[in-house]
Formats: structure tokens, C-alpha cells, sequence
């Protein structure tokens, strides 16, 4: 009869692992949602970061592109404008990489921390799935050696 107590381990595993199969796959699914969202926001940051270059160089260039005929008067005020322009365009491009590459980083760094936790569950989980099903499968023989050893004898 020690079979019946070992059904019920068995069942009792089972649903163990069951129950711990479906963490690791709610574990896969936040993982790939991570990764998904740091992708969404990524591209979200470097649209806003494309559009701040963008205007800052077009100030650049509207200056550069005002450019007086070498041989006139204004040449001169122009090439101390253009030169002033193109010092704040670089410093402003060099700020605004600054920031966003700052901002990304961050992200990044989140995203691969959430994703380390996970991962540390996950190896947890599944060590702990590793055990349960080589406990099942004694249990599973175990019964089966209980049940062929309770076995009436009719010779």
C-alpha cells in the first residue's frame, strides 16, 4: 500500500513542476518584454536626439549657406558669424550626444540588470525543476516496484 502514498508525491510533484515550468516561461516572456521595451525606448531617444542635431545644424547651415561673395564688404563679418556658428553647432552636437548616449546607457544598464535577475531566477528555477523530475521519476519507479512486488502470485 505504500504506493498509494507515493501516487500522491506523485501527483503533488506533477503539479510542482507544472507550476514551476509556468515562472519559467512568465520568466522568458518578461525577458523578451525588456528587451522589447529597451528597443521601443531606444528608438524613441534616438528620433528626439536625431531631431535636436537636426535643428541645431540647420541654424549651422542657414548661416553657411547666407555666404557673401568673397570680394564684398560683409565677407568678413560673415566668416566671424560662420566661424562662431560652427564653434556652437559642434559644442551643441557634442552636448546633445553627451546627454542622449548619457540617457541610453542608463537604459541599457537597467534593462541588463532586470535581465541578470531573471536569468539568477531562472537558473534557480530550473535547477529546482532538475531535482523535482529526477524525484518524480524514483517515485514513478518506486511504484512500479511497489505495485509488481504487491502483485498476487497465482502459480
Amino acid at each position: 500500500m505504500g504506493w498509494v502514498t507515493l501516487t500522491l508525491r506523485k501527483l503533488t510533484l506533477r503539479a510542482e513542476i507544472n507550476s514551476l515550468e509556468l515562472r519559467d516561461l512568465q520568466l522568458s516572456r518578461k525577458t523578451r518584454s525588456i528587451q522589447r521595451n529597451l528597443s521601443y525606448e531606444q528608438s524613441i531617444y534616438n528620433n528626439s536626439k536625431q531631431q535636436e542635431l537636426n535643428a541645431a545644424k540647420s541654424a549651422y547651415l542657414e548661416i553657411r549657406d547666407d555666404r557673401p561673395k568673397t570680394d564684398s564688404d560683409e565677407y568678413a563679418d560673415w566668416q566671424l558669424d560662420y566661424s562662431a556658428a560652427r564653434e556652437d553647432y559642434e559644442a551643441q552636437k557634442q552636448d546633445i550626444n553627451d546627454y542622449y548616449d548619457d540617457i541610453l546607457s542608463e537604459l541599457e544598464e537597467a534593462a541588463t540588470d532586470e535581465e541578470t535577475r531573471i536569468q539568477e531566477e531562472q537558473t534557480t528555477l530550473e535547477a529546482q525543476l532538475e531535482a523535482m523530475r529526477s524525484e518524480l521519476e524514483s517515485v514513478n519507479e518506486q511504484i512500479s516496484s511497489d505495485i509488481d512486488s504487491s502483485k498476487l502470485n497465482l502459480k
